[in-house]
């Protein structure tokens, strides 16, 4: 017989859920946090998280508090037992839910030593349930399989980020210092982890010149501190005044600040697209060696540019796979921006 965790509600007041990462991954599972938090109202809900992505549930109501952890994925016993001591400071659980799958994450539900545990990926001995990805199905709807599967009612499916005024104000600033307008800009977000996910520079810099003669707008170039070099390639090649860089300049939370800001954000298939998403932008999301069905921005809203892609969703992690985002064509892509600029201004008149 399944479990349901509708038979133990009045046993549950202190709940772990973990996910490690990575940032669009930790979008994607907001809607299962709000579920848990109208499931159990009273309870205090905890997130396992790497220190990287905090920003990312900064501010979230549905939860207590974040146990932040290195990006560190040896299970050394070092890094166990500092596992083990940041949870004792935390628990004891009476539920542990792993939403990441992967032996580090399942380590972190068996060092709470919750009476109750349960996640994804394969069968664990001593856990109440487990459930496998279904690659066919948006990441957003694998987790709420998951969390219905075990008796946890997902009615509001869409991620949620919650930004701090001061980003913003800070964002303000930044802009204004970088001479540029407060909002109404395109956002370029050609990078992600994988390099075979990463729009190539060439074709990035063809798109930022083409909207900045064509549309008459700046393009802000995002990207982290290891991606700044990539993005002043991006700006140079453009060799427009209107093509800015930002890469390397923000904060993760100033970052969400400036998607929010956008007129459109153009990005990989990446967190800063999720992200993007979450925050209501229309995002025309570049997509290669993936499969935007299992991880697309969520929402209507947006639009998918996949000129070639391979057989399998996980592809990406082959050198070979880097031909399908050289595929993409910048004059297509441009043609997609305004088509979704000419939409959003309808929306608003």
């Amino acid at each position: 017989m399944a479990f349901d965790l509708r038979e133990h509600c009045s046993q549950v007041r202190r709940i772990l859920v973990v996910k490690l990462s990575s940032l669009g991954d930790i979008i994607l599972i907001t809607p299962c946090l709000r579920a848990l938090r109208r499931m159990f109202p009273a309870a205090e809900i905890h997130l396992a998280v790497e220190s990287r992505w905090r920003d990312a549930v900064r501010g979230n109501p549905n939860l207590t508090s974040t146990i932040e952890c290195s990006s560190q994925v040896d299970l050394s016993p070092r890094y166990l037992m500092d596992v083990y001591r940041r949870l004792a400071t935390v628990g004891p659980f009476d539920l542990a839910l792993d939403f990441q799958g992967t032996r580090r994450s399942a380590a972190w539900v068996y060092l709470s030593r919750a009476r109750i545990q349960a996640g994804r990926g394969q069968t664990r001995p001593g856990w109440k349930a487990t459930a496998r990805t279904d690659h066919s199905r948006h990441a957003v709807l694998v987790c709420v399989d998951f969390c219905r599967s075990i008796g946890i009612p997902v009615t509001d499916l869409n991620p949620e980020l919650h930004l701090d005024p001061n980003d913003d104000r800070a964002l303000d600033r930044i802009l204004d210092t970088a001479g540029l307008p407060g909002a109404g800009f395109v956002v370029l977000s050609p990078f992600s982890r994988w390099t075979t996910k990463d729009w190539p520079a060439s074709r990035a810099a063809e798109f930022a010149e083409r909207v900045s003669r064509n549309l008459k707008t700046h393009v802000v170039v995002s990207g982290s501190g290891n991606e700044a070099e990539r993005a002043l390639s991006v700006v140079r090649r453009a060799g427009c005044g209107n093509v800015v860089s930002l890469a390397g300049q923000l904060t993760l939370g100033q970052a969400f600040c400036l998607f929010r800001r956008a007129r459109v954000m153009v990005s990989c298939d990446s967190g800063p697209m999720h992200a993007a998403a979450a925050l209501g932008s229309p995002v025309v999301a570049l997509f290669g060696p993936t499969h935007p069905e299992h991880t697309g921005p969520w929402g209507e809203c947006h639009r998918v540019v996949q000129a070639s892609r391979p057989e399998h969703h996980h592809a990406y992690r082959s050198n070979d796979a880097m031909q399908h985002m050289a595929a993409i064509d910048p004059e297509g892509v441009l043609s997609t921006v305004k088509e979704m600029m000419v939409a959003k201004a309808a929306v608003a008149t």
